[in-house]
């Protein structure tokens, strides 16, 4: 079975110059260096990075952080590593046109949380992986069977259905599963973390180590070619496409499920104010667009969480949370802030229906993607890619 081990790399700088110093650098550096206490050492490891420069993006600067990152990253493993960067979207978008899907090549981009898990799983499709178990760069591997628990079970039989995917906990600093309730005045009606955590309880009490779940982890993710060859991310989800996967496997008739033993340690940096406001207005888009996406049908139960949030009570919940928190950002004199979060209100009343239809295109199309590339027309073209 080819393994493949996934790690999106996220890299905002406003200036090529910052990257040796910057976090997402020593972040990826330090779960890369999390792996070498893996007994299973044969898997390839893929890295799909972004370079996101907030002064404007240019090919001369995506050139040398993509020398820089080459360079500081190869003598971390005795394996090679596939690094995959901005500079390297040219030439497979040129490759995905000459094989006649010049219409799907711009969604095969680096930028947002689905677009750059699609571009690994292209990768790992490309270069004939059995298996993409997707790691986000502010995680560490502690257990040394986590390689051989991530792949039990795959393709075998469980309750009639073929298992194809599997997802894991997260585990907090302290060695906890639960997540620690952020006293936020202003979330008291957007409690994500109490839905959450009444799913990480059911799982927890089962008796069973493999659990169906409304929800999966997009930084503890197992999936089988079977699947990713049939069934991409959405790119027109804003964020929460992890358990939109799960959703859209599911009404294809895929099996996943939850693995208790799958355990992963999370240390993800400070949340700051910024992140609060962009991921209050990334739920809000991502649940209305999920909301819509349902209509077509459910053959899953998505209750406690997301489906707390799928429901009408979305719109007065959306709509004083977000008022509340522009109330909080007002009486920290962050009149900017303040504005932004009204603005959020205007999302409730978009239509985007099309989007809906444009995944279900967009799907088509891959499937019919992932069966035309070869090993060796990709390792002949992105060659430089291997570390």
């Amino acid at each position: 079975m080819n393994k493949a081990i996934i790690i999106p790399v996220y890299l905002r700088l406003n200036r090529p110059e910052e990257l040796p110093d910057s976090e997402g650098l020593a972040l990826t550096r330090r779960a890369i260096e999390s792996l070498k206490i893996l007994e299973d050492q044969d898997f390839t490891l893929i890295l799909p990075v972004c370079f996101d420069l907030v002064g404007g993006d240019g090919e001369g600067s995506w050139i040398e952080m993509d020398g820089f990152l080459r360079q500081a990253l190869q003598n971390l493993r005795a394996r090679k590593i596939f690094l995959f960067s901005s500079y390297r979207l040219k030439t497979l978008r040129k490759y995905l046109d000459q094989k006649g899907f010049r219409s799907l090549s711009p969604l095969i981009n680096l930028k947002g949380f689905s677009k750059i898990r699609n571009t690994g799983l292209l990768l790992a499709q490309a270069l004939s992986m059995d298996v993409a178990i997707f790691v986000d760069n502010d995680e560490i591997v502690e257990d040394p069977n986590y390689l051989r628990i991530a792949c039990e079970f795959l393709n075998q039989k469980w309750n009639g259905k073929v298992l194809v995917g599997k997802g894991g906990f997260y585990v907090n600093p302290d060695g906890t599963i639960l997540l620690p309730h952020q006293r936020l005045w202003w979330r008291f009606l957007w409690n994500k973390t109490k839905w959450m955590n009444r799913v990480w309880e059911k799982i927890l009490s089962s008796k069973d180590r493999l659990v169906p779940s409304p929800m999966l982890l997009g930084g503890n993710l197992v999936l089988h070619r079977y699947l990713f060859r049939s069934v991409p991310f959405d790119p027109f989800i804003p964020r929460g496409e992890d358990t939109d996967y799960l959703i859209n496997a599911s009404q294809q008739g895929f099996c996943l499920l939850f693995d208790k033993q799958l355990r992963i340690k999370h240390l993800h940096p400070e949340r700051t104010g910024v992140y609060f406001y962009e991921e209050l207005k990334g739920d809000i888009e991502r649940f209305l667009y999920e909301r819509r996406k349902l209509k077509t049908g459910i053959t899953i139960d998505l209750d406690p969480y997301p489906g707390f949030f799928l429901k009408w009570t979305l719109y007065p919940k959306a709509f004083l949370t977000s008022l509340f928190l522009s109330l909080d950002y007002l009486g920290k004199g962050e009149w900017g802030k303040a504005r932004e979060c009204l603005d959020n209100i205007s999302l409730l009343s978009r239509k985007k229906d099309k989007d809906c239809l444009k995944y279900l295109q967009f799907r088509g199309d891959w499937e019919k993607m992932t069966g035309t590339l070869k090993k060796e027309e990709v390792n002949k073209m992105l060659k430089d890619c291997w570390i």
